[in-house]
Protein backbone atom coordinates (compact mmCIF):
# COMPACT_ATOMS: atom_id res chain seq x y z
CA UNK A 1 0.00 0.00 0.00
CA UNK A 2 1.51 3.47 -0.80
CA UNK A 3 0.07 6.40 0.91
CA UNK A 4 0.25 9.90 -0.16
CA UNK A 5 3.20 10.54 -1.84
CA UNK A 6 5.88 9.78 0.88
CA UNK A 7 6.94 6.55 2.71
CA UNK A 8 5.65 6.29 6.04
CA UNK A 9 8.85 5.51 7.97
CA UNK A 10 9.90 6.21 11.73
CA UNK A 11 12.18 8.92 10.38
CA UNK A 12 9.19 10.42 7.97
CA UNK A 13 6.45 10.39 11.58
CA UNK A 14 9.25 12.04 13.58
CA UNK A 15 9.57 14.24 11.39
CA UNK A 16 5.72 14.86 10.39
CA UNK A 17 5.57 14.90 14.05
CA UNK A 18 8.22 18.25 14.67
CA UNK A 19 6.77 19.70 11.28
CA UNK A 20 3.24 19.52 13.29
CA UNK A 21 4.42 20.47 16.60
CA UNK A 22 6.63 23.58 14.75
CA UNK A 23 3.61 24.48 13.20
CA UNK A 24 1.17 24.21 16.50
CA UNK A 25 2.68 24.43 19.64
CA UNK A 26 4.58 27.82 18.85
CA UNK A 27 1.77 29.80 18.68
CA UNK A 28 -0.08 27.53 21.25
CA UNK A 29 2.77 28.51 23.61
CA UNK A 30 2.55 32.13 23.00
CA UNK A 31 -1.44 32.07 23.72
CA UNK A 32 -0.64 30.56 27.17
CA UNK A 33 2.04 32.82 28.14
CA UNK A 34 -0.41 35.82 27.44
CA UNK A 35 -3.12 34.00 29.03
CA UNK A 36 -0.83 33.49 32.93
CA UNK A 37 0.30 37.16 32.29
CA UNK A 38 -3.19 38.41 32.23
CA UNK A 39 -4.08 36.39 34.89
CA UNK A 40 -1.24 37.51 36.78
CA UNK A 41 -2.12 41.25 35.76
CA UNK A 42 -5.76 41.30 37.06
CA UNK A 43 -4.56 39.76 40.53
CA UNK A 44 -2.72 42.66 41.15
CA UNK A 45 -6.07 44.75 40.31
CA UNK A 46 -8.15 42.74 42.82
CA UNK A 47 -9.32 40.10 40.31
CA UNK A 48 -8.72 36.21 42.58
CA UNK A 49 -5.45 34.47 41.91
CA UNK A 50 -5.43 32.11 39.47
CA UNK A 51 -4.07 29.02 41.11
CA UNK A 52 -1.83 27.24 38.29
CA UNK A 53 0.94 24.47 39.53
CA UNK A 54 4.01 24.24 37.46
CA UNK A 55 2.37 20.61 36.43
CA UNK A 56 -0.52 22.30 35.28
CA UNK A 57 1.41 24.45 33.15
CA UNK A 58 3.81 21.41 31.82
CA UNK A 59 0.75 19.27 31.29
CA UNK A 60 -0.61 21.72 28.94
CA UNK A 61 2.89 22.27 26.97
CA UNK A 62 2.22 18.64 26.38
CA UNK A 63 -1.86 18.84 25.37
CA UNK A 64 -2.24 16.44 28.54
CA UNK A 65 -3.94 18.59 30.86
CA UNK A 66 -7.40 16.30 30.53
CA UNK A 67 -5.61 13.25 30.25
CA UNK A 68 -3.88 13.94 33.97
CA UNK A 69 -7.51 15.62 34.86
CA UNK A 70 -5.51 19.07 35.29
CA UNK A 71 -7.88 22.18 35.34
CA UNK A 72 -7.72 24.20 31.85
CA UNK A 73 -5.98 27.30 31.60
CA UNK A 74 -7.96 28.41 28.44
CA UNK A 75 -11.52 26.54 27.87
CA UNK A 76 -11.04 26.29 24.44
CA UNK A 77 -8.18 24.07 24.47
CA UNK A 78 -9.61 20.83 24.77
CA UNK A 79 -10.50 20.77 21.05
CA UNK A 80 -6.50 21.51 19.68
CA UNK A 81 -5.52 18.96 22.45
CA UNK A 82 -8.13 16.52 20.59
CA UNK A 83 -6.58 17.67 17.33
CA UNK A 84 -3.04 16.08 17.81
CA UNK A 85 -4.34 13.10 18.89
CA UNK A 86 -6.39 12.74 15.96
CA UNK A 87 -3.04 13.75 14.00
CA UNK A 88 -0.92 11.27 15.38
CA UNK A 89 -3.53 8.38 15.26
CA UNK A 90 -4.38 8.68 11.69
CA UNK A 91 -0.29 8.67 10.91
CA UNK A 92 0.46 5.92 12.97
CA UNK A 93 -2.58 3.92 10.97
CA UNK A 94 -1.13 5.18 7.69
CA UNK A 95 1.83 3.72 8.80
CA UNK A 96 0.17 0.61 9.86
CA UNK A 97 -1.24 -0.38 7.15
CA UNK A 98 1.80 0.32 5.12
CA UNK A 99 4.08 -2.22 7.03
CA UNK A 100 1.02 -4.28 6.72
CA UNK A 101 0.58 -3.91 3.07
CA UNK A 102 -3.30 -3.49 3.48
CA UNK A 103 -5.16 -2.81 0.57
CA UNK A 104 -6.24 0.93 0.24
CA UNK A 105 -10.37 -0.49 -0.13
CA UNK A 106 -9.27 -2.51 2.90
CA UNK A 107 -7.87 0.53 5.05
CA UNK A 108 -10.47 2.43 3.82
CA UNK A 109 -13.08 -0.25 5.14
CA UNK A 110 -11.58 0.02 8.68
CA UNK A 111 -10.99 3.71 8.72
CA UNK A 112 -15.34 3.65 8.05
CA UNK A 113 -15.99 1.32 11.53
CA UNK A 114 -13.79 3.18 13.52
CA UNK A 115 -16.28 5.86 12.85
CA UNK A 116 -18.91 3.67 13.80
CA UNK A 117 -17.44 2.50 16.86
CA UNK A 118 -16.91 6.39 17.77
CA UNK A 119 -20.55 7.35 16.83
CA UNK A 120 -21.49 4.73 19.59
CA UNK A 121 -19.11 6.33 22.21
CA UNK A 122 -19.90 9.94 21.16
CA UNK A 123 -24.17 8.95 21.92
CA UNK A 124 -22.47 8.00 25.40
CA UNK A 125 -23.62 4.31 24.84
CA UNK A 126 -19.90 3.27 25.94
CA UNK A 127 -17.86 4.96 28.40
CA UNK A 128 -14.47 6.14 27.60
CA UNK A 129 -11.43 7.65 29.72
CA UNK A 130 -11.47 11.78 29.99
CA UNK A 131 -9.00 13.57 27.36
CA UNK A 132 -8.65 10.90 24.62
CA UNK A 133 -10.13 11.52 20.95
CA UNK A 134 -12.10 8.96 19.88
CA UNK A 135 -15.05 10.27 21.02
CA UNK A 136 -14.99 12.67 18.34
CA UNK A 137 -12.70 10.28 15.64
CA UNK A 138 -15.48 10.42 13.69
CA UNK A 139 -15.66 13.92 13.02
CA UNK A 140 -11.60 14.27 12.49
CA UNK A 141 -11.84 11.03 10.36
CA UNK A 142 -15.04 12.40 8.33
CA UNK A 143 -12.87 15.65 7.07
CA UNK A 144 -10.29 13.38 5.98
CA UNK A 145 -12.42 11.01 3.84
CA UNK A 146 -14.09 14.09 2.32
CA UNK A 147 -10.83 15.11 1.40
CA UNK A 148 -9.74 11.67 0.04
CA UNK A 149 -13.56 11.55 -2.08
CA UNK A 150 -12.59 15.31 -3.50
CA UNK A 151 -9.34 13.92 -4.31
CA UNK A 152 -9.99 11.02 -6.11
CA UNK A 153 -8.38 9.06 -3.45
CA UNK A 154 -11.84 6.71 -2.37
CA UNK A 155 -14.89 5.95 -3.81
CA UNK A 156 -18.02 8.21 -2.56
CA UNK A 157 -19.75 5.79 -1.49
CA UNK A 158 -17.41 5.60 1.65
CA UNK A 159 -18.29 9.10 2.38
CA UNK A 160 -21.79 8.22 1.86
CA UNK A 161 -22.00 5.83 4.14
CA UNK A 162 -20.24 7.58 6.72
CA UNK A 163 -22.72 10.59 6.22
CA UNK A 164 -25.68 8.26 6.57
CA UNK A 165 -24.73 6.84 9.77
CA UNK A 166 -24.38 9.98 11.42
CA UNK A 167 -27.43 10.98 9.72
CA UNK A 168 -29.32 8.04 11.62
CA UNK A 169 -27.68 9.05 15.04
CA UNK A 170 -28.92 12.17 14.61
CA UNK A 171 -31.32 11.83 17.28
CA UNK A 172 -29.39 10.40 20.11
CA UNK A 173 -27.28 12.40 21.73
CA UNK A 174 -24.81 15.27 21.18
CA UNK A 175 -26.87 14.76 17.60
CA UNK A 176 -27.00 18.71 16.59
CA UNK A 177 -22.56 18.00 16.50
CA UNK A 178 -22.91 15.00 13.92
CA UNK A 179 -25.74 17.00 11.44
CA UNK A 180 -23.49 20.03 11.88
CA UNK A 181 -20.68 17.96 10.39
CA UNK A 182 -22.52 15.92 7.77
CA UNK A 183 -24.32 19.47 6.48
CA UNK A 184 -20.78 20.98 6.36
CA UNK A 185 -19.26 17.86 4.30
CA UNK A 186 -22.13 17.99 1.82
CA UNK A 187 -21.42 22.02 1.52
CA UNK A 188 -17.92 21.10 0.78
CA UNK A 189 -18.87 18.20 -1.49
CA UNK A 190 -21.71 20.41 -3.09
CA UNK A 191 -18.72 23.39 -3.51
CA UNK A 192 -16.47 21.24 -5.32
CA UNK A 193 -18.44 19.40 -7.81
CA UNK A 194 -20.07 22.93 -8.60
CA UNK A 195 -16.46 24.04 -9.14
CA UNK A 196 -17.46 26.86 -6.74
CA UNK A 197 -14.56 26.63 -4.47
CA UNK A 198 -12.43 28.78 -5.38
CA UNK A 199 -15.68 31.09 -5.55
CA UNK A 200 -18.02 30.94 -2.92
CA UNK A 201 -14.89 31.77 -0.07
CA UNK A 202 -13.17 33.58 -2.72
CA UNK A 203 -13.79 37.04 -0.67
CA UNK A 204 -10.47 38.76 0.88
CA UNK A 205 -12.46 39.04 4.07
CA UNK A 206 -12.83 35.42 3.46
CA UNK A 207 -9.56 34.51 3.14
CA UNK A 208 -7.99 37.15 5.70
CA UNK A 209 -10.30 35.48 8.05
CA UNK A 210 -9.03 31.35 7.08
CA UNK A 211 -5.56 32.93 7.38
CA UNK A 212 -6.14 33.83 11.31
CA UNK A 213 -8.47 31.33 12.27
CA UNK A 214 -6.06 29.59 14.16
CA UNK A 215 -5.00 32.59 15.86
CA UNK A 216 -8.21 33.87 16.54
CA UNK A 217 -9.22 30.56 18.14
CA UNK A 218 -6.15 30.91 20.32
CA UNK A 219 -6.70 34.09 21.69
CA UNK A 220 -10.61 35.12 21.22
CA UNK A 221 -11.53 33.62 24.64
CA UNK A 222 -8.82 35.73 26.77
CA UNK A 223 -9.22 39.41 24.44
CA UNK A 224 -12.36 39.30 23.37
CA UNK A 225 -14.53 37.72 26.27
CA UNK A 226 -12.51 40.22 28.11
CA UNK A 227 -13.08 43.11 25.62
CA UNK A 228 -16.65 42.67 25.55
CA UNK A 229 -17.34 42.12 29.34
CA UNK A 230 -15.25 45.68 29.70
CA UNK A 231 -17.90 47.07 27.15
CA UNK A 232 -20.60 45.64 29.07
CA UNK A 233 -20.19 48.09 32.03
CA UNK A 234 -20.05 51.12 29.48
CA UNK A 235 -22.98 50.06 26.88
CA UNK A 236 -25.56 47.31 25.76
CA UNK A 237 -25.17 44.00 25.02
CA UNK A 238 -24.94 44.47 21.15
CA UNK A 239 -22.44 47.35 20.70
CA UNK A 240 -20.19 45.21 23.86
CA UNK A 241 -20.25 42.08 21.35
CA UNK A 242 -18.98 43.99 18.20
CA UNK A 243 -16.39 45.43 20.58
CA UNK A 244 -15.53 41.67 21.56
CA UNK A 245 -15.75 40.75 17.88
CA UNK A 246 -13.40 43.63 16.62
CA UNK A 247 -10.99 43.12 20.00
CA UNK A 248 -10.55 39.56 19.26
CA UNK A 249 -10.06 39.85 15.32
CA UNK A 250 -7.44 42.62 15.89
CA UNK A 251 -5.43 40.67 18.59
CA UNK A 252 -5.56 37.37 16.05
CA UNK A 253 -4.37 39.61 13.29
CA UNK A 254 -1.23 40.92 15.59
CA UNK A 255 -0.56 37.02 16.76
CA UNK A 256 -0.91 36.05 13.11
CA UNK A 257 1.54 38.71 11.87
CA UNK A 258 4.31 37.95 14.45
CA UNK A 259 3.74 34.54 15.98
CA UNK A 260 1.64 32.44 14.02
CA UNK A 261 3.10 33.21 9.95
CA UNK A 262 6.80 32.80 11.72
CA UNK A 263 6.18 29.23 13.03
CA UNK A 264 4.78 28.31 9.51
CA UNK A 265 7.62 29.15 7.88
CA UNK A 266 9.65 27.51 10.41
CA UNK A 267 8.01 24.76 10.10
CA UNK A 268 8.42 24.58 6.05
CA UNK A 269 12.45 24.15 6.85
CA UNK A 270 11.35 20.57 8.34
CA UNK A 271 11.15 18.19 4.92
CA UNK A 272 9.16 15.50 5.10
CA UNK A 273 11.67 13.23 3.21
CA UNK A 274 11.89 12.74 -0.37
CA UNK A 275 8.94 11.86 -2.75
CA UNK A 276 8.69 8.43 -4.06
CA UNK A 277 7.21 6.99 -7.44
CA UNK A 278 3.82 5.52 -7.81
CA UNK A 279 2.39 3.24 -9.24
CA UNK A 280 0.85 4.75 -12.66
CA UNK A 281 -2.62 2.68 -12.01
CA UNK A 282 -2.13 4.52 -8.46
CA UNK A 283 -1.76 7.61 -9.74
CA UNK A 284 -4.65 7.68 -11.46
CA UNK A 285 -6.38 6.60 -8.92
CA UNK A 286 -5.58 9.24 -6.49
CA UNK A 287 -5.16 11.91 -8.56
CA UNK A 288 -1.92 14.11 -9.55
CA UNK A 289 -2.59 16.92 -7.20
CA UNK A 290 0.02 18.42 -5.24
CA UNK A 291 0.08 18.18 -1.01
CA UNK A 292 -1.00 20.72 0.66
CA UNK A 293 0.13 22.53 4.05
CA UNK A 294 -2.66 22.64 6.65
CA UNK A 295 -3.26 23.16 10.14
Amino acid sequence: MVVGTNRISPGFLGRFALRRAIRLDIPYWASIVVTLAFATLAAHMGAPKPGVTFPQIAAHLFYLQDILHFKAISPIYWTLCLEVQFYLALIVLLWIAQLTRAKWQGFLLVFVSLMGASVVVHMEWIDAPAGLMFPYWWAFSLGALCYWTLADRAPASYLALSCAMLLYSGGEIHGDWRLTAVVTTCLLFLAWHSKAMDKWLADRLFQFLGRISYSLYLVHPLVGWSAQSLALRYTNQWMALVVGVMASLLSAWVAYRFVERPSIRLSHRVSLGSRIALPKEEIRHRGAEPERETR
